[in-house]
């Protein structure tokens, strides 16, 4: 299945019907080739092939989204549908409380139990799927490194870097096709697809030239 995303420059077109144009993707078309090493997604395109990260991928997509939600405050909550306490190591305990306001900000329903324990009742909707006790042991210690170097947005940056890579789909995950289409056209919205919230590449294309030159045909 060809997935379409502004005119293709040179060769066939894609079948009518497809994704709606999105100017600013990486590509005009591509399609899924399949995955290698159980992990990397094969992409056609126009001019080449790229190989996909889907955990870096969706990492940067989580981001953008709740990024966003959070700096226009509009971070969403979404119930659990049991509420989870949460026990943590002293220093973690200590870390989350300090946090506590700022944590509801980003869309944690979140309470003390006493002691070091917290009632988890609602995460944000991007990372419901993630476990609770690890996610606010990473966000709140990512908010108190990033409270050594900048001020309140860079606190939320970092700590949803953090809990996009969480949430994000994990190399031992299997994705179905069409999850996989989503994910891509999802990544071509993004206004920074080339890498995930830490850096990492979430693509690396290798043109069709450089594999002629590689084989002898240039």
């Amino acid at each position: 299945m060809f997935l379409s995303f502004r005119p293709a420059p040179r060769g066939d077109p894609p079948p009518p019907g497809e994704a709606s144009a999105v100017p600013e993707a990486p590509w005009s078309w591509c399609r899924v080739l399949g995955q290698v090493g159980g992990l990397y997604v094969i992409l056609e395109t126009e001019d080449g092939y790229v190989l996909m990260d889907p955990h870096a991928a969706h990492e940067r997509v989580l981001f953008e989204r709740f990024m966003s939600d959070v700096l226009q405050g509009q971070a969403q909550s979404q119930a659990l549908l049991l509420p989870q306490t949460v026990a943590l190591r002293v220093r973690d305990a200590l870390r989350v409380r300090k946090n506590l306001e700022l944590l509801r900000q980003m869309g944690f329903g979140i309470s003390e139990f006493g002691g070091d324990s917290f009632v988890v009742d609602a995460l944000p909707p991007y990372f419901a799927g993630a476990a609770a006790d690890a996610l606010l042991v990473e966000v709140s210690h990512s908010l108190e490194t990033a409270g050594t170097r900048g001020g309140a947005e860079r606190w939320r940056e970092e700590a949803i870097a953090t809990a996009a890579c969480k949430a994000a789909v994990k190399a031992q995950d299997h994705l179905r096709l069409e999850e996989i289409e989503q994910l891509v056209i999802d990544l071509a919205k993004a206004q920074m697809p080339y890498t995930c919230p830490h850096g990492r590449p979430t693509l690396i294309f290798t043109s069709f030239r450089e594999l002629n030159r590689k084989f002898g045909r240039e």
